[in-house]
């Protein structure tokens, strides 16, 4: 599995915006709607004004009707255009126009609701005319000018997971890394399949939901799942019609996601160091054609020397398989280790490192080597602040080396 190419968060928060844009044309549609449906029914009660009665002043009966239909209109109840879940705000003349801008005042509803009776007298007749009028006229003149607060999408910032956190009692860091790695694996899967148009919205989901659980059940800190869940909160828009393109929609979503995760990643080892889960080894001496290692010779002398040459037939294998760039990036890696005397007190630790980057290298396709190969080149690069001649390696081959990952 490779990591998030670069650009990858901006290009989501695109696809995000321009979401937003087309819910925002959406809802300002329906509030056109409304507001043309109150003119309507505001120039349906204008002729009611010299017509609605006859010559005894009493009302006429399809004068009647009409009034009625509007009274009833009136009192239903309005408020703004509903879109799936989404909650939104809106403001009127700069300011927001409050809960109850809808609402029908107590005296209005009666004044409407004289039309109810049978026979009404005349006065009766011009109170609700009057009172229809100017609620027509007062929506129609409010929808027209309602003004939807954007984004009306949840558009997540850049956020960097904590960096402070612990393993849970009875969790392994490197085992909590597999799972994270195979995680990433899976998000990856299904950002392919959203980009190739695939219904993958329910999945999308409940990759969040699982993932953020194997956050919170191995890590102290609980803002690390938290975080995750708020990238991907905007998944909620992506279901019943809300957006008009909720796979895209939630690809970005959950590329968003994707590129959080794969920062939690690299924070492993601080959280794994602060559990006091690191790996010592003691110190030992390998001859061969590998070099020597300059330090005390101790009972695990055969164990790194079978590791020193594990990494010679990985890396011989790599040679062969074309990837000779990758073959020379680790081989020099090997050799600084080797060589540097600031380095013997961690040589056969970093030399594990080594072989697990090379493991990673040859297998690309396995999460697990992947977790263990970033937390090991982790490892390394952390050593290079005591060895200059490992910094320098690092630094030649980094290209090569950040391609693996």
């Amino acid at each position: 599995m490779t990591g998030m190419e670069a650009g990858a968060g901006e290009a989501a928060r695109r696809i995000i915006e321009q979401e937003d844009q087309l819910v925002c044309q959406r809802l300002y549609g329906m509030l056109a709607g409304y507001g043309h449906e109150a003119r309507q029914v505001l120039d349906s009660l204008s002729p009611l004004r010299e017509n609605g009665t006859d010559l005894l002043g009493r009302p006429r009966p399809d004068a009647l009707n009409a009034l009625r239909r509007a009274c009833r209109w009136a009192l239903d109840g309005h408020g703004l255009p509903v879109v799936g879940s989404i909650l939104y705000t809106c403001t009127f003349r700069g300011s927001a126009p409050g809960q109850n801008v809808f609402a029908v005042p107590s005296l209005d509803y009666q004044r409407l609701r004289l039309v109810e009776a049978r026979t009404i007298s005349r006065r009766d007749f011009e109170t609700a005319l009057t009172t229809a009028r100017y609620r027509a006229q007062w929506l129609a003149q409010l929808y027209s000018e309602l003004t939807i607060v954007q984004p009306v999408l949840d558009m997540p910032t850049e956020q960097a997971p904590p960096r402070h956190g612990r393993l849970r009692d009875g969790i392994v860091g490197r085992a909590l890394c597999e799972e994270i790695a195979e995680q990433l694996t899976d998000g990856q899967a299904l950002r392919r399949s959203a980009a190739a148009g695939q219904q993958v919205v329910p999945a999308i989901r409940a990759w969040v939901a699982a993932t953020a659980a194997v956050l919170d059940r191995g890590l102290t800190n609980d803002e690390v799942g938290g975080g995750l869940r708020l990238m991907t909160k905007g998944l909620r828009y992506c279901e019943k019609r809300a957006v008009p393109h909720p796979v895209a929609l939630a690809g970005a979503y959950l590329t968003l996601g994707l590129d959080y995760l794969e920062k939690v990643e690299k924070q492993m080892p601080d959280h794994i160091e602060a559990s006091g889960q690191g790996t010592q080894r003691a110190a030992v001496t390998v001859h061969g054609n590998v070099g020597a290692i300059n330090s005390e010779v101790t009972n695990s002398s055969l164990v790194v020397a079978e590791t020193v040459r594990g990494i010679e037939v990985t890396v011989g294998a790599l040679d062969r398989d074309g990837q000779g760039d990758t073959a020379a990036a680790l081989r020099a890696l090997t050799h600084a280790i080797q060589q540097d005397p600031a380095l013997a007190d961690d040589r056969a630790r970093l030399l594990d490192h080594v072989a697990d980057v090379a493991e990673a290298a040859a297998e690309p396709d396995r999460p697990r080597a992947l977790s263990r190969a970033r937390l090991a080149m982790a490892a390394i690069t952390g050593a290079a602040g005591a060895s200059a001649q490992l910094a320098q390696t690092l630094t030649t081959w980094q290209d090569t080396l950040g391609r693996l990952f």
